[in-house]
């Protein structure tokens, strides 16, 4: 009876055990939890939480580029020479410059692109180097002029080791144009015309051929941008080209027509009225023709050929 008493004597009195079973337990939790969160914190620091590949060609099939970026740049803080990682990285980022709309954004994210692109170049599989090439060809073409045989050399490996791209030919193209290599250009245009026909690249090939002084095929791709171009400026473009190239062989009636139906359209085409002061001055009509110019240059003051013919300083 005394050994009951004394087991029941501290219930009230708040002097029971502080280590009651309970307590121990909840203990135990405490510091398995404590434990779960310190192991995931040295886990995610050691890199065992990096985002996959599988992740990143989940973002990448969703076209969710920023997102492939900027998982990309996860792995690369932790694994700077992954070659999976680096060609993401560079293709991701050369998606982003194309849709960014403030310049000095997108060149950062074209610089990116290259730096990213050039080191995966050594670090993955020759065969996974195709898609990089054309890639990182295009992103040279963007740098402009002085990157051009840069982009020339990698969109020829993509070529060469026989990529299908919609527009590998028409960077081709491109690049090879602003390195004066008419014939090159000319082909890659015509190529690329087979594949995806379109009237800007009947237009590019029309003024490519000029340029390399083959004035039929020149007429033949104008009148063919004519026929089918849906774009208005295209098709003024491509008439005044066209009239150029009918005055340059003398051909007066038919050159006087084209600039005559771009200002049926377009009364303040200042080409136009250049083109026809420049027919009128031939015919002898010199009021006429000064009377076009000044028109022309009243329309554009810094028109060089046109106050050339005025004797304007």
């Amino acid at each position: 009876m005394k050994s009951q008493h004394h087991n029941r004597r501290y219930i009230l009195s708040g002097k029971h055990s502080a280590m009651t079973p309970s307590m121990v337990a909840l203990l135990v939790i405490l510091l398995l939890i404590i434990g779960s969160i310190f192991s995931f914190f040295l886990l995610r620091n050691s890199g065992s939480f990096l985002p996959s590949t599988r992740d990143l060609m989940t973002d990448w099939q969703k076209q969710d580029y920023q997102s492939v970026y900027d998982q990309s740049q996860v792995i690369l803080q932790q694994r700077p020479l992954d070659g999976v990682a680096l060609s993401f990285n560079g293709f991701a980022a050369y998606y982003l410059f194309t849709a960014q709309t403030d310049p000095s954004v997108g060149r950062t994210y074209l610089s990116s692109s290259i730096i990213s692109l050039r080191n995966a170049w050594y670090r993955v599989a020759q065969s996974d180097r195709l898609y990089i090439a054309y890639i990182l060809g295009k992103a040279y073409y963007h740098q402009g002029f002085y990157y051009a045989d840069l982009a020339m050399k990698y969109l020829d490996y993509a070529y060469d080791g026989g990529l299908k791209q919609a527009d590998l030919q028409e960077f081709r193209g491109l690049s090879a144009s602003l390195l004066d290599n008419l014939d090159t250009a000319i082909a890659a245009f015509t190529e690329a015309l087979g594949n995806n026909p379109s009237d800007m690249i009947l237009f590019t090939l029309a003024q490519h051929h000029a340029k390399a002084g083959n004035i039929q095929e020149s007429k033949q791709y104008l009148f063919e941008t004519i026929r089918t171009t849906s774009d208005e400026l295209l098709e003024l473009k491509g008439r005044y080209e066209l009239g150029s190239l009918l005055l340059r062989e003398g051909d007066l009636d038919s050159a006087q027509k084209e600039f005559e139906t771009i200002l049926e359209k377009d009364a303040n085409y200042t080409d136009a009225h250049y083109g026809l002061g420049v027919i009128y001055e031939l015919q002898g009509d010199l009021v006429r023709a000064r009377a076009s110019w000044r028109r022309a240059v009243r329309l554009n003051p810094v028109h060089a050929d046109a106050r050339k013919k005025l004797n304007l300083s």
